[in-house]
């Protein structure tokens, strides 16, 4: 039995919506300043990660389904280009959750002020900021995005076939020119 479609759709739904929050809060300053944007953009890449991660297990078990359907060949880019999605998506969770301890305070008590891990955290804070409070930041989510959608292209292409409609066609003849 197939679950993988169960779990994939709702990791592409949330974080195509962060990816587009994210991207218009970079060019859109109005609404950059809007108050409950980082709450809903943490939730929603949060939620995500973690039902990307569900995606990723049931896709490793669905591989088995997929491999004598002759389209086996498709899962070859699908399955990686789904993991080096999830690993971006996952970089910018982790700077995310930063940003959240650090706005809280959580980070510096838990280092503790005299320990050699403030350092560290100091190190992570760093690191938040420079995917946070830069130009990385939309160019991630466009990456991100971009590969969310390529990926979501080959699995429509491994269901119902390379031609299925002009996009999956165009993305598919891209990766195995004819």
């Amino acid at each position: 039995m197939n679950i993988h479609p169960l779990f994939v759709h709702f990791p592409i739904g949330l974080l195509v919506v962060y990816s587009i929050f994210e991207i218009g809060a970079y060019f859109s300053p109005a609404l950059r300043r809007q108050s409950w944007l980082f709450p809903v953009k943490a939730f929603l890449l949060f939620i995500g990660v973690l039902a990307a991660f569900a995606a990723l297990i049931t896709g490793g078990i669905a591989e088995e389904l997929v491999e004598g359907t002759g389209r086996a060949y498709i899962l070859e880019m699908h399955s990686p280009i789904a993991g080096i999605t999830t690993v971006l998506y996952l970089i910018l969770a982790a700077a995310y959750l930063i940003r959240v301890f650090d706005v809280k305070g959580w980070g510096n008590y838990v280092a503790g002020v005299a320990s050699p891990f403030i350092r560290v955290w100091s190190f992570k804070k760093y690191v938040a900021h420079l995917v946070l409070d830069t130009w990385f930041l939309p160019v991630l989510a466009l990456l991100a995005l971009i590969g969310m959608t390529i990926t979501g292209a080959l699995g429509a292409a491994i269901v119902y076939g390379p031609d299925a409609d002009p996009f999956v066609s165009l993305v598919y003849h891209f990766f195995w020119a004819q």
